[in-house]
């Protein structure tokens, strides 16, 4: 029998010491041949532990040197004090004894170490799960694990309320959101036969629906009539709007959302040419295009910078690498994986090389999209502002900054423009 906690563990290790990520990890726990509810304690504590780390890490230093305790043991306990604090169906004690169980596995030095900790939290829970910070802002970062320097970045660009609501979002549950597949049915179809079997619900977006239980191992999800997409995800090639038989590119299309939502949009007609950088991305584009009966798509692997069919492309869709802010419910790993000031510099710079790629293929008289899914300022408005300085004849015709707290999606800057004749 699978041990959840264990299980647990050694995904939490792997995405604090690798860099991992969890949901990858957490899809492959998904495609065991365990119980449903062995998987969903292992979603339970690895999301949420995650989620909340900042503040578990301000709660374990109050038990020990975090300096001086193996990475392993400290993941142990914070796992542990999540489940305690967050996780109040399971009785304390079970949560006691299987840390302490699996402390004599991993490190059998520090069992008793882990046991102390855990009782002492027991027996003093309300003063122990309070943060003691005067600073109002910096204690409700902590208390929903929220990093610091988001917040203030976050404060400067758009405003402390702002960077309040987001941080209060991120430890949201996010929602079950489909694209409804126009190619093989309709939403109202779709509504008729399934609405009681998935909770489903009409969004405000167009093809979008909510459902409020697990449907991606459906036969809905395998026979194509949807495919798991947020709903400001869907926004981006609703915006883009290729008309049938035109020439369109997806220049980063893994992993083929936004690519077969185009698709649908033209209807299988014209050409959408796409490319992914990551080759080992391609097979699971090819999974979804073939799922959803996309007929349309010409694939291939290669760096969207070297393109080069000067003004061929009536429609561009440029969904860029980005640093992900917009994404932390759903990766939390995120929230300190991606704060280092050198990276962000360097994805910045790839972002202009890949506008200045996209404007060179795009024909006078086209439009393209550019989307991300973080709310840094430096990658989305004032992106798109050094953008036109360079290239005066492109013309914004909508910009929008979704954050995500507004209807509990991601969080998804989606700016189209035009290339217009220089004497326009």
């Amino acid at each position: 029998m699978i041990n959840s906690r264990l299980e647990s563990w050694e995904i939490l290790k792997k995405v604090f010491t690798n860099k991992a990520f969890s949901n990858v990890l957490l899809n492959e726990v998904s495609n065991k041949n365990i119980d449903e509810k062995f998987k969903n304690l292992i979603f339970a504590i690895v999301h949420g532990t995650i989620t909340y780390k900042i503040y578990l890490d301000y709660l374990t230093s109050k038990l020990i040197d975090n300096r001086k305790t193996p990475i392993e043991i400290q993941v142990l306990l914070w796992m542990s004090i999540y489940q305690i604090k967050f996780l109040e169906a399971i009785p304390a004690y079970a949560i006691v004894n299987e840390a302490v169980q699996l402390a004599r596995q991993v490190n059998p030095k520090f069992t008793g170490l882990v046991n102390a900790c855990l009782q002492k939290v027991l027996r003093d829970k309300v003063s122990f799960f309070e943060v003691k910070i005067n600073h109002p802002d910096r204690k409700l970062c902590v208390e929903n694990g929220y990093p610091w320097f988001l917040f203030e970045k976050i404060s400067h660009s758009y405003g402390v309320d702002v960077a309040r609501k987001l941080c209060l979002d991120s430890t949201q549950r996010p929602l079950i959101s489909v694209r409804v597949n126009t190619l093989l049915t309709t939403v109202e179809d779709l509504l008729t036969n399934y609405q009681k079997e998935f909770g489903l619900q009409k969004s405000d977006i167009k093809d979008c629906l909510i459902a409020d239980r697990a449907i991606v191992k459906s036969e809905l999800y395998t026979s194509g009539k949807i495919t798991i997409q947020d709903a400001a995800s869907i926004l981006v090639a609703e915006r883009l709007q290729p008309m049938p038989n035109s020439s369109v590119l997806d220049m980063c299309s893994a992993p083929g959302g936004k690519l077969t939502h185009l698709a649908a949009i033209m209807r299988n007609t014209g050409k959408l040419v796409a490319y992914e950088l990551n080759e080992n991305k391609l097979k699971l584009i090819q999974q979804n295009i073939d799922r959803l009966n996309v007929q349309n798509v010409e694939l291939h692997a290669g760096d969207a910078r070297l393109i080069n069919h000067p003004q061929s492309f009536d429609y561009i869709l440029l969904d860029a690498p980005c640093s992900g802010f917009g994404v932390l419910k759903r990766k939390p790993e995120i929230k300190f994986n991606n704060v280092d000031q050198q990276a962000l510099a360097e994805i910045v710079n790839l972002q202009a090389e890949l506008l200045s790629t996209a404007y060179d293929n795009l024909k006078t008289g086209g439009e393209m999209v550019y989307s991300t899914c973080t709310i840094n300022k430096d990658e989305n408005s004032a992106q798109i502002n050094n953008f036109l300085k360079k290239y005066p004849e492109m013309k914004i015709v909508s910009e929008e900054q979704i954050f995500g707290y507004e209807n509990n999606t991601d969080g998804f800057y989606i700016c189209k423009l035009k290339k217009v004749a220089e004497k326009d």
